[in-house]
């Protein structure tokens, strides 16, 4: 009786540790499943912010389809710089990886709660700038 609850004990523990590994090999380097920071920018070796979120994060490019009245639609990524609302996603090919702080994405919902100005049923990507300390500009 006594050997088969350790034995039951280390099949539980060796479980969890192997979902714990796998769990880690799964996730980014640095930033986490849901955000890009500068130095996985910099890692990345792209030449736009699009082409290296793409590359790091493609879920955030992912269109989203949401139902209404029981009708699926995809609603549109909305993009946010430093706070201020962009036009499209296709914004992000303005941007070099550079003077990126972070990039992170939200969920609709969260996105709705952030950025209640606008609708955000397609989720959002936020980037923040790196903020330059010189005078000369």
């Amino acid at each position: 009786m006594r050997f088969s609850r350790i034995l039951l004990g280390s099949a539980v523990v060796g479980g969890l540790l192997t979902a714990c590994v796998h769990q880690g090999a799964q996730a980014p380097a640095n930033g986490g499943h849901d955000l890009i920071t500068a130095d996985e920018l910099e890692a990345a070796g792209a030449s736009t912010l699009y082409e290296a979120v793409a590359k790091l994060r493609p879920h955030f490019l992912k269109p989203r389809t949401v139902s209404a009245y029981g009708r699926p639609a995809t609603s549109p990524l909305m993009l946010y710089v430093d706070g201020e609302r962009m036009e499209s996603i296709d914004d992000l090919r303005h941007l070099l990886p550079p003077g990126v702080q972070e990039v992170r994405f939200y969920e609709p919902q969260i996105a709705n709660l952030r950025f209640a100005r606008y609708n955000n049923a397609g989720g959002a990507i936020a980037v923040v700038l790196k903020q330059t300390t010189g005078t000369n500009q």
